[in-house]
């Protein structure tokens, strides 16, 4: 779950580029451009994963296929804001800025998340207290995924010693599956 703390720590970076004039409108077809770069990344993880499993085929590529789900996962976030009139003017920590930017957008500000999971689901839950809860775990769940799979990116990528196994490489491939769907639902309502 994303604290209170990290929410008021995303909303005051995201007011700051605001105010710095680093969140700006995306030009035409930002969407579209970077939801087709996610379900790219999102098809190239899986058949880098299949390659990996092949016993008949040496390359083992578990670092790839978690890069390339990590990827899929940020872009989908990239079109997700874009779909909402968002776009992060900054080159440097565009990773870190994009999560911080879900979180204030679609956690604090909005609540678009939560929404959008309320809807999903009010056909399947009567009570309307367990719903709310229900949507808000997801909400905040889907969130905190693309920041654990930005971490582990960084991880399997640059800390020497640190080799990706195929157990991470099938939970970076089935969350970012997870998240392009929802990013998905989301921007076709």
């Amino acid at each position: 779950m994303i604290s209170d703390e990290q929410k008021e720590k995303s909303k005051n970076i995201i007011k700051q580029l605001i105010q710095e004039r680093k969140i700006v409108k995306p030009g035409a077809n930002v969407k579209n451009f970077f939801l087709n770069k996610s379900m790219n990344s999102l098809e190239i993880s899986k058949r880098l994963l299949d390659i990996s499993n092949d016993e008949d085929d040496s390359l083992e590529g578990y670092m790839w296929v978690i890069n390339s789900a990590y990827y899929s996962m940020f872009f989908a976030a990239t079109a997700l804001l874009s779909h909402f009139n968002h776009r992060i003017n900054e080159e440097q920590g565009i990773h870190k800025l994009t999560f911080h930017a879900l979180v204030y957008y679609f956690l604090v500000d909005d609540n678009k998340l939560e929404k959008h999971f309320i809807e999903e689901y009010e056909d399947a839950y009567e009570d309307a207290e367990q719903l709310l809860q229900t949507s808000q775990d997801k909400a905040d769940e889907l969130v905190k995924n693309l920041d654990f799979e930005r971490e582990k990116r960084t991880k399997f990528t640059y800390e020497i010693g640190k080799v990706a196994e195929k157990n991470k490489a099938q939970t970076s491939l089935k969350r970012a599956d997870e998240f392009l769907l929802e990013i998905r639902k989301i921007i076709k309502r």
